[in-house]
């Protein structure tokens, strides 16, 4: 096993590695986007910063958007050059070496638009994620050796023939790593490496240095998508070469490498129909690691990080303790899982199941009784429950160390499932908490009332509060309460701005109006979208969104059907001609 000191033997190597990375990071594609905390959520159809839709409307028994007839092909808009997400570098490193032991490394996390973490436009190399990659190659490497027994083709040493040995292992290395069968010069430049390093330090040395090379260099980071094939008809479109079909569909449907059958695909022309593409992305999701990548999405979506800083006052709350906190996110993590796997497998679903998988600690929380097994089942009083709006890791990070807040609440709707967010307050506004009045019980809600006398408050939090106050049966650790302050909780809210606008009760019958509101659908698409594609949608996907947007309509709901619907559409199979070749 190498040492850190045997590192200096490849200063040259790292060299170049470090300068082709910063290279690539300035020529990516795509234009900007929106950040967290900044300008609006940019859906397609939306104009930027305003939350106005301007799409078409869509309908008809084609299939085809309003507007939208006669187009052979939707404009899949630009293609950022992306790379490898802190996630998607963990899981990649440890499919590189089936049953090896490799540790969490440690990659940041990019900037966030919309709550994702794998915009291109985003992703800008810096020194230190350049000496991450270069500490996380080491620490990789260092524990792959360590079980070298476990993916060496010869034995540790190299047996008989320690050249053909390495020359073998590290060009089907390669061949995964890159996601793409080598070229000649990448070839000759990686086994010369080796043959140089054998020669001076012997086997082990050299396997472990050409790996730590192959694992900085551009084609493992980023997803470089070359050799794009002419579109008959279009002059400005080429379908994406299969190779890059792959990694598109891996990284999207399972947050890591291609397997040797989508290779396998891949090389065969199997990837080049829409046909192709759909078998692949079926039978990808059919498979275990479509779980963690589709609850990593509802991860960034619904913002669960947020669960981490969780602070609650221990004298309100004293059942609250760091194991419940990881209850909270581990019970969202389940919940979508269940629904959309082994459950119904809508949005809708999603957004008013009376069940949940918890454990005793969640359970406790609701009020039921604890399940049987560790983490089971849990059914849910329908009066008080009703999907991921109403659990209680969503509603404590939504939260004060006291009192909730429905303000927090309503944002996110506003932001995340109807693709609407509010502007920024203004500068010379107080945001602080409002706090207890005077010696008087007083509700929370009515603490907050103060938003609608205020000038500059009202006009967004007629809206924001509006919502939020649907959750105010819920405290700040997400128990169900019926009295606030001494008084009966107001629950009352109203919806505005969607197509199931109105009053309503309280969170059960807006989960419910949620659940069914096209305004939802379609934001939940553009969201899927956006991911799918690492950037911002903008006016030029109007008509693949909207196609989208009906074949979601068509298939009720259901999500494993949209990933399916968003792996063969035009903006996910084509690219703008010479982007990246």
């Amino acid at each position: 096993m190498v040492g850190l000191g045997l590192l200096g033997d490849a200063p040259r190597l790292r060299l170049l590695a470090t300068a082709a990375l910063l290279l690539a990071g300035c020529q990516g594609g795509g234009g900007g986007g929106d950040t967290e905390g900044g300008s609006a959520t940019t859906g397609v159809g939306m104009t930027e910063g305003t939350g106005v839709d301007t799409a078409t409307e869509t309908g008809g028994e084609t299939g085809v958007p309003e507007g939208c007839e006669g187009q052979a092909y939707f404009d899949p808009g630009e293609t950022p050059l992306r790379r490898l997400t802190h996630t998607q570098y963990n899981n990649t490193v440890n499919d590189l070496f089936p049953g090896v032991t490799i540790p969490t490394q440690a990659i940041l996390v990019d900037p966030k638009s919309g709550g994702f973490e794998n915009f291109g436009e985003l992703q800008t190399p810096s020194s230190l994620l350049i000496g991450q990659y270069q500490q996380a190659a080491v620490g990789v490497t260092a524990a792959a050796m360590a079980e070298a027994d476990a993916f060496l083709p010869c034995a540790t040493d190299g047996g008989a023939d320690p050249e053909g040995c390495g020359h073998a292992f590290l060009t089907d290395f390669a061949t995964r790593a890159f996601r793409r069968p080598l070229g000649p010069d990448e070839s000759a430049a990686y086994l010369g490496f080796f043959d140089q390093q054998l020669a001076g330090e012997g086997f082990g040395v050299a396997l472990q240095l050409t790996m730590q090379a192959i694992l900085q260099s551009p084609p493992f980071i980023y997803f470089l998508e070359y050799d794009g094939t002419p579109v008959p008809g279009s002059e400005e479109l080429e379908l994406i070469d299969g190779y890059a079909m792959a990694s598109r569909l891996s990284y999207f449907l399972w947050d890591s490498m291609p397997d040797p059958a989508l290779l396998s695909a891949a090389e065969s022309g199997d990837l080049a129909t829409a046909e192709g593409v759909e078998a692949a992305a079926r039978r990808l999701l059919a498979e275990a690691p479509a779980r963690g990548a589709v609850v990593n999405f509802h991860r960034q979506w619904l913002d669960l990080d947020k669960i981490d800083t969780i602070t609650l006052d221990p004298a309100t709350y004293p059942s609250f303790d760091e194991g419940l906190r990881d209850d909270m996110r581990e019970e969202i993590r389940r919940l979508v899982e269940r629904v959309i796997f082994d459950g119904e497998g809508t949005l809708e679903a999603l957004l008013t199941t009376s069940e949940t998988v918890g454990s005793a600690g969640i359970a406790a929380l609701y009020g039921a009784p604890a399940p049987a097994e560790p983490w089971g089942t849990i059914a849910l009083d329908p009066a008080q429950r009703a999907g991921l709006l109403t659990t209680p890791g969503w509603l404590a990070s939504r939260a004060h160390a006291v009192h909730p807040s429905p303000v927090q609440r309503g944002v996110f709707v506003l932001e995340r499932l109807l693709c609407q967010p509010p502007p920024v307050p203004p500068a010379d506004v107080d945001i602080t908490p409002p706090e207890e009045g005077g010696d008087s019980p007083v509700t929370n809600r009515e603490r907050y009332d103060e938003h609608a006398s205020n000038p500059k408050c009202q006009g967004c939090h007629q809206t924001i509060d509006g919502i939020g106050f649907g959750f105010e049966h819920y405290d700040s650790e997400g128990r169900w309460r019926d009295q606030d302050g001494g008084q009966p909780v107001d629950a009352s809210g109203i919806l505005l701005g969607s197509d199931v606008d109105g009053p309503f009760a309280d969170a059960i019958e807006l989960a419910g109006r949620l659940g069914e509101s096209e305004t939802v659908q379609r934001c939940v698409v553009t969201q899927w979208y956006r991911y799918a594609l690492g950037r911002a949608t903008n006016l030029d996907d109007a008509c693949a969104r909207d196609a989208l947007d009906l074949a979601f309509e068509a298939a009720e709901g259901d999500i494993q059907e949209l990933l399916v619907n968003i792996a063969v559409s035009d903006g996910f199979r084509y690219r703008r001609a010479q982007e990246q070749g």
